[in-house]
């Protein structure tokens, strides 16, 4: 399966991307749909590691670290589908099984010190949640219902 590249723009000294359009996708019957304007910092690869694997921006990891990243920001589904839907995009992304597997056993072991939204998280959902509030598709970006509460009646 060929997969939809997002567009995005680098923030050089952020070191993250900025997506440029909504991205949807559906996936084992999970509709994700990132928004606009949502900054990424890639794959979370340590440096010592990209040598045999990937740098956090290589275009095969590109995607599915989009994905991945703003689901463990919007927990619109459980930790072990988000990471299995992750598995999935780098497989579908051209990725090997051998690192497919040892990227997501990566995220399982680490992933539960990520998964918690903390008060830097919630900020930025909530600057991002203000930005994109009268999309008409704003519903599909599935915000968590407290940042949406965060942003109500303003």
């Amino acid at each position: 399966m060929a997969l939809r590249q997002p567009i995005v723009a680098p923030h050089a000294a952020e070191n993250t991307y900025e997506l440029r359009r909504d991205y949807r996708l559906e996936l084992e019957g999970v509709a994700v749909v990132v928004p606009k304007f949502f900054t990424f910092d890639g794959a979370s690869i340590p440096a010592p590691a990209w040598l045999f694997t990937y740098t956090p921006f290589h275009p095969d990891v590109m995607l599915p670290s989009l994905i991945h990243d703003w689901m463990y920001y919007n927990h619109q589904e459980n930790r072990e589908i988000t990471d299995d839907i992750f598995f999935t995009l780098l497989k579908n992304n051209g990725v090997s099984n051998f690192m497919a597997n040892a990227m997501w056993g990566a995220v399982r072991a680490g992933g539960d010190f990520f998964w918690d939204n903390h008060d830097d998280d919630i900020a930025m959902l909530t600057a991002l949640c203000r930005k994109v509030r009268r999309r008409p598709n704003f519903d599909g970006y599935k915000f968590p219902e407290d940042v949406i509460a965060r942003i109500s009646g303003n």
